[in-house]
């Protein structure tokens, strides 16, 4: 996959396709997010004379990485409602905080997509069938 296709909105995303994205862009965050705190000095004590430049600069480029994560994230849940043949719109329902995670969940990664092709394009299956595989014998 290319990396213009992650910040696009259009097209479909399969359930592997999915999962590694969000796996991605969770284990991305998260190293990141160390690296600004061990890089940073936070909570020791030695480093408590932090300038206010070296916070503004410590924001700004957190704000442009964490926006970018947001946004590949969303995109591939936009993906994959459309693989499922719903509108981007839905994620609106994994708003409210116990219930909105678990149609998440249940919709977005166990679910199956249309098979063929739907208004959001055709369907690239990830891994072949197995029909296509040859028979052991």
């Amino acid at each position: 996959m290319d990396a213009s296709k992650l910040y696009r909105f259009s097209g479909r995303a399969g359930r592997m396709t999915f999962a590694l994205t969000q796996i991605g862009v969770f284990t991305a965050t998260y190293v990141f997010t160390f690296l600004i705190i061990v890089l940073t000095g936070a909570g020791h004590e030695s480093r408590s004379g932090v300038t206010v430049t070296d916070q503004a600069a410590v924001m700004a480029v957190g704000s442009v990485f964490y926006i970018n994560m947001v946004w590949i994230s969303l995109a591939a849940a936009v993906r994959r409602c459309h693989d499922r043949g719903l509108s981007g719109w839905m994620l609106l329902f994994a708003m409210p905080p116990v219930l909105g995670q678990m149609w998440l969940v249940l919709s977005l990664v166990t679910g199956e997509g249309e098979p063929g092709r739907n208004r959001h394009g055709r369907r690239r299956p990830t891994f072949a069938t197995d029909d296509a595989a040859p028979a052991l014998a």
